[in-house]
């Protein structure tokens, strides 16, 4: 790795995130992450940030709090946005931000999660997000399943493997049974992808 990569790279692992609440003239609440609020807020005010804030007149900042890296972030950012109004503020201001972060479903990601996370990154509506997603996933899906294979340079490859007939056993009588060859799908994790996990796990250890 250059000199450049492994500068940025302990950027990346340094940069704190932080959470943020801002009232719009409307009386709603937009919940976003940044490394800077007040240059985020600056954007939102001049119409150049989230496609929320460009339709609903942002009016002040009411809360924010540093959180952690980016991935802890947008976590703590769906817990709060899943609060009724009256309870944000004092959640991001409050450390009732640790204990959301691990709620009860833990560090997991749901559909649901992935659509917010895809529709914030992307700038789309929850709904559009949710069409792409769809669309990914069914044309993965439909490809794989007529045997052929989908490679997405970075991410992975998803493909179908055939599996022999072979003898297993019940696990609650130990008595042997006949499982018939099928074919499963398979998923391959690309360079970028095991990197970005390896580096993470680096990371938790320190």
């Amino acid at each position: 790795m250059s000199s450049r990569g492994a500068l940025a790279t302990r950027a990346n692992l340094t940069t704190v995130w932080h959470l943020y609440l801002i009232e719009c003239a409307d009386g709603s609440l937009y919940t976003g992450i940044t490394t800077d609020v007040g240059r985020r807020f600056r954007e939102h005010v001049s119409g150049r940030g989230g496609r929320y804030t460009r339709s609903h007149t942002p009016v002040r900042l009411v809360a924010s709090r540093a959180v952690g890296s980016r991935s802890q972030a947008l976590r703590a950012e769906l817990a709060i946005k899943r609060l009724p109004r009256e309870k944000k503020v004092e959640a991001v201001r409050s450390q009732v931000i640790v204990s959301i972060q691990h709620h009860e479903r833990g560090n997991t990601m749901n559909k649901s999660d992935l659509v917010e996370v895809v529709a914030k990154e992307a700038e789309l509506s929850k709904a559009a997000s949710e069409k792409v997603l769809a669309a990914v996933i069914g044309a993965i899906v439909k490809t794989v399943a007529k045997g052929d294979t989908v490679t997405l340079v970075g991410f992975g490859t998803f493909k179908s493997s055939k599996r022999a007939a072979r003898i297993g056993r019940n696990p609650q009588t130990g008595k042997e049974l006949k499982i018939a060859a099928s074919t499963v799908p398979r998923f391959t994790a690309g360079a970028t992808f095991k990197a970005a996990v390896a580096g993470k796990k680096a990371a938790k250890k320190k």
